[in-house]
Parts: C-alpha cells; structure tokens; sequence
C-alpha cells in the first residue's frame, strides 16, 4: 500500500511540474523549454523545359517538423531536432534528416555546437530566399545544411561572428573537408566558405533595407573552381504580401520572379509564383515557371 502512495505522489509531483502551453506547442520543464514546429506545404506547380515542354504536377513543398530545446541553467545547454516530411509519400521516404544538433551558450564566451546544422555562409546569401518555391537561382554556395559539423557564434564588437567546421571522416579526404565565416554589422552580411577537398572557394555579401512600405534585400555571391569565376546576384523588394525579384548568374541566365502570400489565419495561406528564366544559350528557350500552394505553420 505504502508502494502505490509513492507511486501516486510521483505522479502528483510530475504533473505539478510540467506544464504544456497548446497554443504555442511548448512543453515547459523546469529549466527546460521544449518547442514543437513545423510546416505542412502542399504545391502544384508546371515548370517548362528548355524546349517549352511541360505539364501540371503538384507534390510536397519542403514540408517539415522540428523540436527546439533548451535549457536555463549554469551551463544552458541547447539542442533542435528537424525532419523533413513528404506529406503526399507512399513509400518509405517519408521522413527525411534536416537538422539535427546540441551544444551549449558560454555567454561571453560564444555558443558552441555540433551535428547536422544550417549553413552559416547559406545565411548570407539566403537574404533573398523570400518565396516558397522559386528565387534563391543566382546563389553560389556549398548548401543550405551540411552534417558533421561544429559551429561557434559569438559577439565581436558591434559584429555577430559564426565560423563553421565540417569533419566528415569520410576516406582520402582532408581532416577538415569544409569551413565557413559569416559576419554581420546591422542590415549588412559577409561570407567566406571553402572546400578543402576540391579547392573550391565561395564569396558573399548581402544587405536588407526598408523604404517605408517596401523592404528590400540584395545579395552578391563568387564561386571560384581553380580560378574560373562564376557570379551571381539577386534582388528582391516586397510590399505587404507581394515580393518580386530579379537574379542573374554574370554572363549567363537570369531569373524574373513574383509571388503572393496570402494569410487566411495566424496559421494558414496559399500563395502564387511565377518566375520566367531567360537562358543566355540560343539554343534554349525561355523557361515559363508556374505554381500555387498552400501551407500550414506551426
């Protein structure tokens, strides 16, 4: 009898302890914060060839869900699990792995961490990654989320400095296969990303800025392969829920794109994109990109 009273004061303590917040998907434990996330995106899109061969398809949109940690103690310990789910699967590809790190915030010291986690050089050019299907066209950089890594942020003056090392292991290659900085002063961001393995080099600088009702951002990326320059630059403006944009690759294609996203509630939109990409090759047509869609984010 004395064993069930234990077991039933147990559970009185836990309840009292933990408290779930359903409108904002937070489990709270003490000293710890859990945040549940995600987004459910729904697409039909017809993108052209080069030849203006098409046809309507529709499919997942980078659908995904995700659990953010962390915890207010002497060491303040973090952590953020992230998984890419294919709502409109069969299969056994539903879930994919998108993010997936811990680490730790020494205060003065920085915050550190480790595993699969985003790109700090991809956060530079991805100033301009505003639509939900298509833009980001002109961007030179090694990936948006890269595994085996460890990255440090800290404050440097007026500055917010990320560095990222990538050390996959894998056979032949070198100890350290990638590095990236980020560096950024107000609206205004620079990046330097390399690969050690196939010398491959990767410059960026990006900025936002708001005139009144319009805000507008721009970024401008090198990719530099054994001294062969391949640059690229975008621009987009957005007023309300209206954004159009313009990037071209120097010396070869260039992309027109325009979106609306509409609210229906604090969760729920649909949207419209179009974007023509103009190919710099005669030979080639120019390539007429429809798609509608509709998303809920949590």
């Amino acid at each position: 009898m004395s064993s069930i009273k234990s077991i039933v004061a147990a559970i009185a303590v836990a309840t009292a302890s933990l408290s779930v917040s359903y409108a904002e998907t937070t489990v709270t434990i003490p000293d710890v914060n859990a945040e549940i996330y995600g987004k459910l995106n729904y697409m039909a899109y017809y993108n052209e060839d080069t030849s203006n061969n098409g046809v309507w398809k529709s499919g997942n949109n980078a659908s995904r869900v995700g659990l953010s940690i962390s915890e207010v103690s002497d060491v303040n310990a973090f952590g953020k699990l992230e998984v890419g789910v294919n709502i409109d699967d069969s299969g056994s590809d539903t879930f994919s792995s998108r993010l997936a790190y811990l680490g730790v915030d020494g205060g003065d010291l920085g915050k550190f961490s480790v595993g699969r986690q985003d790109s700090v050089f991809t956060a530079v050019t991805g100033a301009t990654d505003v639509f939900n299907v298509y833009g980001s066209n002109a961007d030179q950089n090694q990936g948006s989320r890269l595994s085996n890594t460890l990255v440090i942020s800290n404050g440097v003056g007026p500055a917010s400095v990320s560095t990222l090392i990538q050390m996959d292991g894998a056979d032949n290659t070198k100890d350290i296969d990638k590095y990236e900085m980020s560096a950024t002063v107000g609206p205004v961001s620079v990046g330097y990303s390399k690969d050690n393995n196939t010398e491959i080099d990767y410059m960026a600088v990006s900025g936002s800025h708001d005139l009144g009702d319009v805000a507008i951002s721009a970024a401008y990326s090198i990719k530099d392969s054994a001294g062969t320059e391949t640059k690229g630059y975008e621009i987009v403006g957005t007023v309300a829920n209206i954004s159009v944009g313009y990037g071209e690759i120097v010396d070869g294609d260039s992309y027109i794109t325009a979106g609306i996203d509409q609210p229906i509630t604090n969760a729920f939109s649909v949207y419209a994109e179009y974007q023509l990409e103009q190919n710099v090759s005669s030979s080639e047509e120019d390539q007429n990109n429809y798609a509608v869609g509709t998303k809920i984010v949590f």
